[in-house]
């Protein structure tokens, strides 16, 4: 007999409790038969997603509602996902049929593509694949909305093909009373460059993991974000990314600044493969804590089987500058402007990639954010 832990029978119990398709409830089964990660699982060591579901189980009344995704002007087909891990399964079971979908671009657009998600259930899923045919450019927003107080898990896949091109921006929002996890799977063929930017404000429990592999020669990668969060938010980044094939890029840079008594997560690794010959891959994270209670946990990593590479990774902790935050104050700014200000500066580096308008809308969402701290 298989035991399961409290936090697998309430979510069990709570998934139970909602009007399910039969096809929806032979996907939760296939996700009960692999359970919830291990608390003691060396990925989720920082991140209780047991005892996150355990405290949403005790205040959350079951609702149900359809759920459904949509990408600008492309055509939606069928979907059925071969990954067997346990969130892409978590993911499926939680999804309704017109929440799982399969997008495929086969021309450069002439506009900015949106990924609407709308999950507004108390527990809710969504399982994409979105492929990027050979030749195409394509700039692809996320916008997930949920229930404010709901549990989440969307899973994406992506495939750029053969000299393609995706850049993809995910913002989350501040929702203190919310779990959710956002994971994406990546594939980068010959030629291929991907650029991912990820904005988090904090939830009770937001986790973003991202697995990212260079499976052709001359590929090139950019994974930036930031996180930014008070009160008792918490924000986990968490990254694989591998090099399989010849002279692949990587760059991979995230800041973030904690406030009150929030917690950040960091975990990133670069896997170099023996044929991965020729790699240059760098990685930064670097976190400003704003509490004395604030909390970040990091775990920067590097696996190199090759022996003809450039690979390095850094790591920081600390404090705003107090000799910038003096400068700033002798030329007639408020200690509460100064500190704003600096905290801007130290994590839109972070935009530097990105599209100069979709940019300029990230830092708006920073500066709002900024005012309201103050």
């Amino acid at each position: 007999m298989v035991s399961i832990s409290q936090a697998e029978a309430a979510l069990g119990k709570m998934f139970a409790a909602q009007a399910n398709a039969a096809d929806q409830v032979e996907r939760f089964e296939r996700f009960a038969e692999v359970g919830l990660p291990h608390p003691r699982d060396e990925k989720w060591r920082w991140t209780d997603l047991h005892g996150a579901i355990t405290k949403f189980s005790k205040r959350a009344a079951a609702i149900k509602n359809d759920a459904y995704v949509t990408l600008d002007g492309v055509t939606q087909t069928e979907f059925v996902s071969k990954k067997n891990d346990l969130i892409s399964l978590l993911a499926a079971g939680l999804s309704t049929a017109n929440s799982i979908a399969e997008f495929v671009i086969d021309r450069t657009p002439d506009k900015v593509l949106k990924l609407q998600t709308n999950c507004n259930s108390t527990l809710s899923g969504s399982l994409v694949q979105i492929r990027v045919k050979s030749g195409c450019s394509v700039v692809l927003i996320e916008d997930n909305n949920q229930i404010n107080n709901g549990f989440a898990v969307n899973s994406r896949e992506f495939i750029v093909e053969y000299d393609a091109s995706l850049t993809r921006i995910l913002v989350n929002k501040h929702s203190p009373d919310q779990t959710r996890i956002n994971q994406a799977f990546v594939e980068i063929g010959q030629n291929g460059y991907y650029h991912q930017y990820t904005l988090d404000f904090g939830a009770h429990l937001s986790r973003n993991q991202t697995h990212i592999s260079l499976l052709g020669d001359n590929t090139n990668i950019a994974v930036n974000g930031a996180y930014l969060l008070f009160d008792n938010c918490k924000s986990d980044m968490t990254s694989v990314i591998s090099h399989q094939a010849l002279s692949g890029v990587t760059r991979q840079l995230v800041k973030g600044v904690v406030f009150d008594q929030a917690k950040a997560v960091f975990q990133g690794k670069f896997h170099v493969a023996k044929s991965a010959q020729q790699t240059d891959a760098k990685m930064g994270h670097h976190t400003v804590l704003l509490g004395d209670a604030a909390r970040v946990q990091a775990k920067p990593e590097l696996e190199i089987y090759a022996d003809d590479v450039a690979c390095a990774h850094g790591n920081t902790v600390g404090a705003l500058d107090d000799a910038a935050l003096f400068y700033m104050r002798q030329r007639g700014l408020s200690e509460t402007q100064a500190r704003a200000l600096l905290i801007r500066a130290f994590v839109i580096e972070t935009l530097d990639k990105l599209p100069a308008e979709i940019a300029k809308d990230l830092t708006a969402d920073i500066d709002n954010w900024l005012e309201g701290r103050q």
